[in-house]
């Protein structure tokens, strides 16, 4: 009880923020309805990229959504410049998805080398999406390079100072040592399973500069309705390749266990702001044995993380 509370301390935000009514509650249909149907299309082999054909697995924001698509970049530069005292000039960014798009807006906003690793692929290949997010980011002012001629995306990348690596923790090794200025991640470290995230934050602290700055936005809610539902289920199921296949797998760390390992990889952790619940959200009486964590923990919604080598 006292290292829990000692835990949640450490982990205490800078700025709270009160969760808005309907956080991540998506369609309005009970969470056990959403479960089931997500299991049984990963059973039948829906899953991944043949659900996001059919258009099942899209993600809750646009990806051409002006905030999105320049918007956070270019907060992730502005406060890097003000944590670092100079612009960084290498980025390393955890689990893109089709947010590798981003890439020459990256390139125009200072970057001299970019990386992004994520365990699947998922970024589009024609150079088309590339060529639009470039032009929106010029109509906000950011001066991505000329990508005319650039056929597909490797040719984009390959413009943008920019690589692609996918993998789990291992494909990080591509990346030389201390050679990041800014590391950063949008609801990514949630999806990391419990085994993998020691592997993937001794790597971050690896390549991570002397100097330089992680921003990490994580989302500790379940993902089938914005609640702690997640928190009923044992380990054995809740880790299972059919829930990951389902795409709901979350690793079910609170805020403090998260700084907490974050610390032990070697990061000097500050948790910048928390959203908050008034009161606990939706989710079973008592969490499963498996799922217990600081009762403060389940308080939290969403928190960003700045991170620096300790």
């Amino acid at each position: 009880m006292v290292m829990a509370h000692l835990a949640e301390e450490a982990a205490r935000p800078r700025r709270l923020v009160e969760a808005p009514r309907g956080l991540s509650r998506g369609m309005p249909v009970p969470w056990f309805v959403k479960l089931g149907v997500k299991l049984g299309l990963a059973a039948i082999g829906v899953h991944g990229a043949r659900a996001r054909l059919l258009g099942l697995a899209r993600p809750s924001f646009g990806a051409s959504d002006p905030a999105k698509l320049v918007g956070t970049p270019q907060f992730w530069f502005q406060r890097a410049s003000e944590l670092l005292g100079r612009p960084p000039r290498t980025m390393l960014e955890v689990g893109p998805g089709r947010m590798v798009l981003r890439a020459p807006l990256l390139a125009g906003l200072g970057a001299e080398c970019v990386w992004f690793v994520d365990p699947a692929d998922s970024a589009p290949r024609e150079a088309g999406p590339y060529l639009a997010a470039a032009a929106t980011g010029r109509l906000h002012g950011v001066m991505a390079p000329d990508l005319s001629g650039c056929a597909d995306r490797a040719a984009v990348l390959a413009r943008s100072h920019a690589r692609l690596l996918i993998g789990g923790p291992a494909a990080l090794s591509a990346i030389p040592d201390g050679s990041v200025d800014l590391v950063v991640s949008e609801a990514v470290l949630e999806h990391v399973r419990r085994e993998d995230l020691a592997p993937l934050m001794t790597q971050l602290r690896r390549v991570t500069a002397a100097d330089g700055v992680g921003l990490h936005t994580v989302d500790f809610q379940d993902h089938l309705g914005g609640g702690l539902q997640h928190l009923r289920f044992s380990d054995q199921f809740w880790a299972s390749p059919l829930v990951g296949r389902a795409g709901i797998y979350v690793n079910r760390l609170g805020l403090s266990a998260m700084a907490s390992r974050f610390r032990r990889a070697g990061f000097a952790v500050e948790v910048t702001e928390a959203v908050v619940w008034p009161k606990r959200p939706s989710g079973p009486r008592k969490p499963h044995p498996d799922a217990m964590r600081p009762a403060g923990d389940d308080l939290v919604a969403r928190a960003t993380l700045e991170l620096r080598p300790g």
